[in-house]
């Protein structure tokens, strides 16, 4: 029985944060819908992406300290309220500016929970049986991210875009009633909350300044006075978070982490495949909807080859990660990965849609294979397990708000060049215009994922000169 009751809650935890995540990438297929019922341009709508994912970055770390001191299970359940409240929000807003507030409040919720999951798992499961029940974890919490365009594409054409969100209400309420029954309980672990608050704070400003400056950047023009200081406002705060973390005696990251190399470059890389998969999330729906003209059902079906050979995939590449190593199975499939990224460097608006539906299988299969979560926690010695998952999430979740920020920026830019004047929003009277963008958009990920080869081929490197 009680087997039964710890598989309950596994799948409880784990499918509140596949919503989580799905709410992360499905709102992107929704974007050219949103654009043109609120009457807002393209690229302030991607604020609905961004604000998400930037609360989810601000407040991870956050959460993840406090509920060591007050419960896991306290915080994950306010983090479902939340949650379920911004979804209400968002399903119910009539503008652009309710809309952000509701997914703000998502994102608070999100942070809680995602904090959280991989602390509840560890509670109820003995170590012999965590292995699996983290794999299960993971696997399910992925999907989420890499199939929301397409199943956001799939509801999209046959409902509104409120329905995006208001599927996270019934889930959420039934996850939150069955952990105020079903979860063990959990007693405060400490009397006195002790916190880095400076930490969090200069850390938060400096996440913040930072996304704002990129979309400020968006709409008049990185070399704008306000955007600069905005950008030199991030780099003090980020200088002054590193300054407090080395002298705090409690800091919110022990920095010291980041001196085991291996365990860095695989953060580091981690991000950047991360930012590099969350180029198709934002193109793709307005590449097949409004480009090449087809319905939203049939945009989510295709896009839905991307999490089917994840799926597919990633399990294949753990077999052989068991069987040789994380790092050498990571950079061949990130080989694979250039594959599809190049075709769509060239893809024009002719292309067999089969064909372009088997590039983004290999896209899937790329992502998929590799494998962030092994090198990291791997790398990570025993004193660091805890902090070294949470790192794992946040860079993860940093990567897809970049991935928003840069992947929109040289999509603007490249439409920009080729209009011969700013361009932030599509294009509809000249569709080639925006083929160029996205074009330019897929040099700027070949460019990061390559740097991505090179950081994986360094830990490569250095694991054959430790077994050495």
């Amino acid at each position: 029985m009680k087997s039964e009751h710890n598989i309950l809650t596994l799948f409880a935890t784990s499918f509140m944060s596949f919503m989580q995540l799905l709410d992360a990438s499905i709102v992107n297929v929704a974007i050219p819908s949103l654009t043109k019922d609120l009457n807002v341009p393209m690229n302030r709508a991607e604020w609905i992406v961004s604000v998400y994912l930037i609360m989810i970055c601000m407040l991870l770390l956050f959460w993840g300290r406090m509920a060591d001191q007050i419960g896991y299970i306290k915080i994950f359940q306010m983090g479902t309220i939340f949650f379920t409240i911004g979804s209400l929000i968002c399903a119910l807003s009539p503008s652009l500016s309710i809309l952000l507030f509701g997914r703000i409040v998502q994102g608070i919720g999100a942070s809680m929970s995602m904090a959280t999951n991989i602390g509840i798992i560890a509670m109820i499961f003995p170590m012999s049986q965590r292995g699996r029940a983290y794999g299960i974890n993971s696997i399910i919490a992925q999907l989420g991210n890499i199939s929301g365009p397409g199943l956001g594409g799939l509801i999209l054409g046959v409902l509104s875009w409120h329905w995006i969100f208001i599927i996270n209400i019934p889930i959420g309420i039934i996850v939150y009633i069955y952990g105020r029954f079903m979860f063990p309980k959990e007693h405060r672990r400490v009397k006195t909350i002790s916190y880095d608050w400076t930490g969090l704070i200069t850390y938060s400003i400096a996440i913040a300044t930072f996304f704002v400056g990129i979309f400020m950047g968006q709409d008049v023009g990185f070399l704008n006075k306000v955007v600069l200081l905005t950008f030199a406002v991030s780099v003090v705060f980020w200088l002054l978070f590193f300054y407090v973390e080395e002298h705090i005696k409690s800091p919110l990251i022990d920095l010291k982490i980041f001196k085991i190399p291996r365990l860095t470059l695989s953060l580091v890389s981690a991000l950047i495949v991360f930012s590099v998969g969350y180029y198709a999330n934002v193109i793709m729906p307005f590449y097949l909807t409004d480009f090449r003209s087809l319905s939203t059902s049939l945009t989510g079906l295709i896009m839905m080859a991307i999490p089917f050979a994840n799926v597919i995939a990633a399990p294949i590449a753990g077999y052989f990660t068991d069987k040789y190593n994380a790092a050498s199975v990571s950079i061949f499939n990130l080989f694979i990965y250039a594959i599809p990224i190049i075709f769509l460097i060239w893809v024009s608006g002719n292309d067999n849609l089969i064909l372009f539906t088997f590039m983004l299988l290999f896209l899937g299969i790329g992502n998929g294979g590799f494998q962030n979560n092994p090198m990291i926690m791997g790398y990570a010695p025993q004193k660091y397990q805890g902090i070294a998952g949470s790192l794992a999430a946040l860079f993860r979740n940093l990567g897809m708000g970049i991935g928003v920020s840069i992947a929109t920026t040289s999509l603007y830019y490249g439409m920009s060049v080729k209009a011969g004047k700013n361009i932030a929003d599509y294009p509809s009277k000249h569709p080639n215009w925006f083929l160029s963008g996205m074009h330019f958009a897929y040099m700027t990920a070949l460019v990061l994922l390559l740097i991505a080869i090179v950081l994986v081929y360094m830990i490569h490197r250095i694991d054959k000169k430790e077994n050495n």
